[in-house]
């Protein structure tokens, strides 16, 4: 069975009156169904401007400039506006950082879970706040016929994240984009809310991109790890494989930066900070900050390649 999300030399820039930031440059990657994806790297690396890029959501002044974006086959980046509307939230979802931030503050939840069904599924009024208060149970909100009359503010952070969630799934997407679903939440929460979407995912058979900055989270929950710098993907694999064996510097840096049980030692850091994007940089992105650079390092951008079974490396040590 071919993926079913396929991502090839994506690049998303965005023209500024200062210069040409290159917020993705040469991406790929893909998702089988049933399948997470992790895409991980500090803030600035290009992780949610990516998954904008999917939906064809790049704010402005960002372009898609070239690569090719398949979902089951269907070219996303060639699509007539019209269609790609009917793509969103239909067959991609996606589940933003801050809850409050896309909910509407003065809709009661049931309203804005129903209009998702009516606008892509054509559901009635009635049969779309049926299906609401069912997708509030799935997602493990009790009490969901209360909770649809109640407004944003009226329900816990947590709560609202797994409103979120009933929204992004209420059309059955085969694509789920979760972007940072656990921030701002406490530990135990964010916990639950992994488990939810893992579960949900096996129940469902999506493929799945998880967004994230906690390489705990990844861990745990994704069966793959494209690890993101500057806009470009630096390592690539399966979680096993990347965490038992860290091949590039950044990666490697990332890891060490975990804190350990039983463990009092100060945490490494990674010296440095991310390029200028509107630059014109040269060689490898990651140079300045690198303990062990190469010869060519400075003049010539590696490229990402498998260094070995399902485990690529864009570093000229390999």
């Amino acid at each position: 069975m071919p993926p079913r999300l396929v991502v090839k030399n994506l690049q998303s820039y965005f023209f500024t009156r200062t210069g040409l930031i290159k917020a993705v440059d040469d991406v790929s990657f893909t998702v089988d169904q049933g399948e997470t994806l992790a895409l991980v790297g500090e803030s600035g690396c290009g992780k949610s401007m990516t998954a904008l890029s999917l939906l064809r959501l790049l704010p402005e002044p960002g372009r898609i400039v070239g690569g090719e974006i398949t979902l089951d086959g269907r070219d996303l980046l060639h699509l007539p506006d019209v269609e790609m509307r009917r793509i969103r939230g239909n067959d991609i979802s996606m589940i933003f950082q801050e809850p409050m931030t896309s909910l509407n503050p003065v809709l009661r939840i049931g309203e804005q879970i129903a209009e998702v069904l009516r606008l892509h599924q054509g559901d009635t009024k009635q049969q779309a706040l049926e299906q609401a208060a069912e997708l509030l149970t799935q997602v493990g909100i009790s009490d969901p016929g209360r909770r649809l009359r109640n407004y944003p503010h009226q329900l816990s952070g947590g709560q609202r994240q797994r409103i979120m969630i009933a929204i992004a799934l209420a059309c059955d997407p085969k694509l789920l984009i979760a972007d940072e679903p656990t921030t701002a939440l406490d530990v135990t929460i964010q916990a639950q809310i992994m488990d939810l979407l893992l579960e949900l995912k096996q129940q469902r058979q999506m493929a799945t991109l998880l967004i994230s900055h906690d390489l705990g989270v990844v861990a745990g929950n994704a069966d793959k790890l494209a690890v993101m710098y500057a806009g470009q993907i630096v390592e690539a694999g399966t979680v096993k494989r990347i965490f038992g064996n860290p091949l590039h510097p950044y990666t490697q840096g990332l890891l060490q930066c975990i804190p350990r049980l039983g463990q009092q030692q100060t945490l490494p850091t990674i010296p440095g900070q991310l390029p200028d994007l509107r630059e014109q940089l040269e060689g490898c992105l990651f140079l300045d900050r690198c303990s062990g650079p190469c010869a060519p390092c400075g003049h010539q951008l590696p490229k990402l390649e498998e260094n070995e079974p399902d485990h690529w490396v864009r570093c000229w040590r390999y």
